[in-house]
């Protein structure tokens, strides 16, 4: 896309008004595209976004857009629905990842605030985090709500550190139950330290040398029913950690808003989150990783079998719930093994498109979708009038395929543009 564009899109003193024709904006709350519609923005609102002509009231005088581009696709700035900013999710060896926590937590803090404004430059302008012991997150969430942060970073919304059981997984993003009286007072110190969410981790990970869960749950029915009263009494949201279908079968029965990853879920546990409305995170890139990298895992022969049926049957629980009517939200937990941020998201959505999510649903939910269940109904996410102007721009169709995604394309946050094809992805 032509570089004097982004002089076009860029709110100015001598231009504090912008206005743009587009071939196709994606209404991600209507879950429909508009054709050749416009889009009407200053540094703080989008004043104007329709098919029809705006107001001559809106313009100041001004007759003809300022741009006009029928080729190019405006759409929402995407939300990535669950990640781990403190951690370089890029980096494959485990004992560099294991370095790599070991820094200061001042350290993990620029580390992270450096990848908040790539992340903005990519068109991810915010991220639901799902914790992390040293109160990174909880420090970005703060920074990123102030009216004077930094332009072109995206938002955080962090839980603070995530909710697991003494001496059992989740240890190195979380905190354990047992430094509280109960489960209440946990939920409640959570909070009071600034927490937008509440993480829970009610399983382990899979083992992928025998190809399932082994753990057992770590936390009981009664006692994930216990975090939801006490998360909702503070009008946060209960996320859960959960594979398995024991722990995730625990995690729904207890009521949680949100299951990530859910791998191994049945039908059936399906059909019980329909009817509670939870949304799932699915989160296949963690694990497709692991087999793209197989060489590097030191994966072969019947662990390589494990991860390709566990991928396999994870697509058709994926089209079994959309069958179904569940809420299927879009995050790629980046931050974990192979998994960088940005781009990750950006492999998630392909991912979710193989194994056969239709492209509008999934450009929806990556911007609308995560937004109204994850982030607080945010003014962004969506190309609405009144909401912030943070969208992208781009040539390449992204309902053609959200492959297109994955190209040059333009970012406008709050009267700044920027293409992505300027952005460094070292340490993401």
């Amino acid at each position: 896309m032509n570089p004097n564009i982004l002089a076009h899109l860029r709110v100015t003193p001598a231009n504090p008004t912008r206005w743009i024709v587009v071939g196709q904006l994606l209404d991600a709350k209507n879950r429909r595209m508009l054709k050749n519609a416009h889009l009407i923005f200053d540094q703080d609102h989008i004043l104007h976004v329709g098919s029809a002509a705006p107001e001559a009231a809106i313009l100041s005088g001004q007759r003809t857009p300022d741009l006009t581009l029928l080729e190019a696709t405006a759409m929402p700035g995407l939300i990535e629905g669950h990640s781990h900013i403190f951690l370089e999710g890029s980096e494959l060896a485990a004992e560099k990842r294991a370095d790599y926590q070991k820094q200061d937590p001042q350290t993990l803090y620029q580390n992270a605030e450096t990848r908040l404004r790539t992340l903005a430059r990519l068109g991810i302008i915010a991220m639901r985090d799902g914790g992390d012991k040293d109160q990174v997150g909880l420090r970005l969430s703060k920074l990123t709500a102030a009216k004077d942060c930094l332009p072109f970073t995206a938002k955080v919304f962090s839980p603070g550190a995530g909710i697991h059981r003494q001496g059992r997984y989740g240890g190195f993003f979380g905190k354990p139950l047992e430094d509280h009286a109960n489960i209440e007072s946990c939920v409640q110190a959570r909070v009071a330290a600034g927490a937008d969410h509440i993480k829970i981790v009610p399983t382990g990970i899979i083992n992928f040398a025998k190809g399932l869960v082994v753990a057992k749950p770590q936390f009981s029915i009664e006692e994930i029913q216990q975090f939801k009263q006490a998360a909702h009494a503070q009008q946060k949201h209960l996320m859960a950690h959960a594979s398995g279908d024991i722990g995730v079968g625990y995690a729904i029965e207890g009521g949680v808003d949100t299951v990530e990853h859910g791998f191994f879920i049945t039908d059936d546990q399906l059909a019980g989150m329909r009817d509670k409305e939870i949304a799932w995170v699915p989160t296949f890139t963690p694990v497709q990783e692991q087999l793209d990298h197989a060489d590097l895992m030191g994966w072969t022969g019947e662990t390589l079998d494990h991860l390709s049926r566990i991928l396999e049957n994870h697509a058709c629980s994926l089209q079994k719930a959309m069958a179904l009517g569940v809420n299927v939200l879009v995050g790629s937990d980046a931050g974990s093994c192979g998994v960088a941020h940005g781009t990750g998201l950006f492999y998630e959505m392909e991912l979710l498109e193989k194994a056969g999510m239709p492209t509008l649903n999934i450009l929806c939910q990556a911007t609308h979708g995560n937004n109204n269940v994850l982030t607080g109904k945010q003014p962004y996410g969506s190309l609405e009038k009144g909401f912030r102007p943070r969208f992208i721009v781009t040539g390449n169709n992204p309902l053609e395929t959200v492959k297109n995604l994955s190209r040059e394309r333009l970012v406008v946050f709050d009267g700044a543009a920027e293409s992505s094809a300027t952005v460094s992805l070292e340490n993401l």
